[in-house]
């Protein structure tokens, strides 16, 4: 996951919301894994959880009409990767370069399934362009 200020679109609101610098916010999201509780939503969307308490925070008063396909999102107890671009009212800290959900995988589009264990690690903008490449 990238944290490039082009992706960390909700950072300054979430440290304001939770009194917390940016480094140690990114420092304790990065630092857990995250169970997959559920897909959907739009098309595999993961749920993934839990936030530590300190980290939990609502939803944006006003949910913004495009959401970019990849943004990481927190709320309340829960993270998610948005798999299309859509609609949408999480708190943005990064973006994946990672496709999570492939319709060309018949089989299983979903990267993320319900029953996985994920952890998201910090890239840079460098690393994160050369994956999307």
């Amino acid at each position: 996951m990238c944290c490039d200020n082009n992706f960390a679109l909700d950072i300054k609101r979430v440290e304001n919301k939770l009194k917390l610098k940016s480094e140690i916010i990114l420092e304790k999201f990065f630092s857990k894994n995250y169970f997959c509780y559920m897909t959907g939503f739009v098309a595999g969307m993961p749920f993934l959880g839990d936030l530590n308490q300190e980290m939990r925070l609502k939803r944006l008063e006003t949910p913004r009409v495009k959401v970019p396909k990849g943004s990481v999102g927190i709320t309340e107890q829960f993270c998610n990767i948005y798999t299309f671009e859509t609609p949408g009212g999480w708190n943005i800290l990064g973006n994946t370069p990672q496709n999570i959900f492939d319709t060309s995988n018949q089989s299983n589009p979903n990267l993320v399934n319900p029953g996985d264990t994920i952890k998201f690690y910090r890239i840079t903008l460098d690393q994160y362009n050369e994956i999307k490449r």
